[in-house]
């Protein structure tokens, strides 16, 4: 990642952001930045399952960590370095916190994973909800989330452009295809669906460790967090739906905000703690450290699809979905 850029795109443009950085814009972009990272789609989409639409919820969930991962993917296979990197000065040209900039600059640049994934995930949730607002809310969060990028200098405006083509593909593809491909998932046993979720992870993180053995970077430790979430996801959902199976619409709206507020808190209170107690376990960058670190989103996932509806019910927060027959109580 120090040879210069194969794909030859206007860095003189990220410089001219560079040279022109105002405060109000940088508050602006960075919170529109964090509704991109893992975190803030955790946000949106503990709302939408604790409040709303637990379904929509776990689709947003899997669509989300599956467009990273294929953007992993893109990004190792085009093999563009960062903006900055080829000459060294990334460290002081990126505005982002030091301990973000030691993770980014062990990653790729092409496409945007911040503009595919945006542009996959709002676009699929404004298409499902189906309501002007919802458009207009979609579309601003796609911009501001792919701008953030090259303003904080971390990707060329070219990898937001791609990364907004491929995002779009991704939603248009799971608004068509999302219901069959389901619909087989399903036919599988929870333990196969879990077993096959967790082979795939640890083959992909694999295959990840293997080609970038000879980057001093190392592999990008990010990957392990989106496939935590995902193989937790596919984990947790499936058993609330069969042992829990709480209603996101029942009661009103002010327990709706609490059981938002209460999703929002184990979740990311779980993520923090173990971050803190792994990292005492297993310091560093050793295959233990990163099995801990695929461990602590895969449990956050299991708190949140499935702790929090348990707790829910358990305490009267929120009622059981009515019951279900044929196909549906299957699933």
């Amino acid at each position: 990642m120090t040879d210069s850029p194969p794909l030859r795109f206007r860095e003189n443009w990220i410089e001219w952001v560079f040279a022109h950085r105002a405060e109000p814009f940088s508050t602006l972009f960075q919170s529109f930045n964090f509704l991109g990272e893992l975190e803030g789609y955790v946000l949106v989409v503990s709302f939408v399952y604790a409040a709303w639409d637990k379904q929509l919820a776990f689709r947003l969930t899997v669509l989300a960590a599956a467009t990273m991962l294929l953007n992993h993917a893109l990004k190792t296979l085009l093999a563009n370095p960062r903006p900055f990197v080829a000459d060294g000065t990334w460290s002081t040209r990126w505005a982002v916190p030091p301990e973000r900039a030691a993770e980014l600059v062990a990653e790729y640049s092409t496409p945007s994973g911040h503009a595919m994934t945006g542009a996959g995930f709002y676009l699929f949730l404004a298409a499902s909800v189906r309501r002007p607002v919802m458009w207009g809310t979609a579309l601003l969060c796609i911009l501001l989330t792919g701008l953030a990028r090259p303003y904080l200098g971390v990707h060329f405006f070219e990898d937001v452009l791609i990364g907004w083509g491929v995002g779009a593909g991704i939603a248009l593809a799971a608004l068509r295809f999302g219901g069959p491909v389901a619909a087989w998932w399903n036919r599988h046993s929870v333990a196969v669906r879990t077993a096959w979720a967790l082979a795939a992870s640890a083959a992909l993180w694999i295959a990840t460790r293997l080609h970038y053995t000879t980057d001093p970077p190392g592999p990008p430790v990010a990957l392990l967090d989106q496939l935590g979430l995902l193989a937790g996801a596919l984990t947790a959902y499936p058993l609330e739906r069969r042992q829990v199976d709480f209603d996101p619409r029942s009661l009103g709206w002010r327990w709706r905000v609490v059981r938002f507020a209460v999703t929002v808190a184990l979740v990311t209170g779980t993520i923090a703690s173990l971050d803190c107690i792994f990292e005492r376990l297993a310091p560093g960058d050793s295959l233990l450290a990163e099995a801990l670190r695929f461990l602590r989103y895969w449990l956050a996932a299991l708190v949140g699809f499935l702790a929090c509806p348990l707790l829910f019910v358990r305490f009267g927060w929120a009622d059981r979905a009515p019951a279900k027959t044929g196909e549906q109580a299957s699933r």
